[in-house]
């Protein structure tokens, strides 16, 4: 599915401008490299999706909720200096439940199990990476929904619309490639954990 598999992150991406053969990678390149299977794979689940269809909108979307609200929930209690300084602005899960609802479907009685709490708080920016990269193919998601007839599709678009204008995504670029080298691993575990969920949420059919 393009809204967080390979068509959305670093779409249109440039290649890294190398500045020697010691020169540190870029770690958005790197994340980009080390998740590349996983991009691949979740593509492959969703490419069959219609979100002009109420159905296949309403089963994306169910896809979404458990990883964005395990994720971001995580990430409120990460250390600050992992985090990017508008964090706050760029959460969605609340966003995402209110499509949900105008949709008709109720949040869940019982709250996605938590990520473990050992986590390492370095491995934010990778998790983030992956939240974040979904707003460049959720752009042509977008147009899909707005496409809809059902006025109950293209009505309840606040996710995808989310960050309308703004620039979310090549400001947190700019800001992934502030993180320190020693921080890269870590940074890579957390994406490839973030697309694990994503890939077991994924609304089976």
């Amino acid at each position: 599915m393009d809204g967080t598999a390979r068509g959305s992150v670093d779409a249109g991406d440039p290649e890294p401008r190398r500045g020697g053969a010691d020169a540190p990678r870029d770690l958005r390149f790197a994340l980009r490299a080390e998740t590349d299977a996983a991009h691949r794979r979740l593509d492959a689940g969703f490419v069959a999706y219609d979100l002009s269809r109420r159905a296949d909108y309403v089963r994306f979307l169910s896809a979404m909720r458990d990883p964005f609200a395990q994720i971001e929930t995580w990430l409120d209690g990460a250390d600050a200096a992992d985090l990017p300084p508008d964090w706050a602005a760029r959460r969605r899960s609340t966003v995402l439940q209110a499509d949900l609802s105008g949709l008709a479907i109720s949040p869940p009685e019982v709250a996605p199990a938590p990520l473990p709490p050992t986590l390492s708080s370095a491995e934010a920016p990778g998790l983030l990476y992956v939240l974040e990269g979904s707003r460049l193919g959720g752009q042509v998601l977008l147009r899909q929904v707005l496409a809809s007839p059902d006025p109950l599709v293209h009505g309840n678009a606040r996710f995808l619309r989310h960050g309308a204008g703004l620039r979310l995504w090549p400001s947190f670029a700019t800001w992934l490639g502030t993180r320190p080298v020693a921080d890269h691993a870590a940074a890579i575990r957390g994406a490839q954990r973030a697309f694990a969920l994503f890939e077991a949420a994924k609304a089976p059919g």
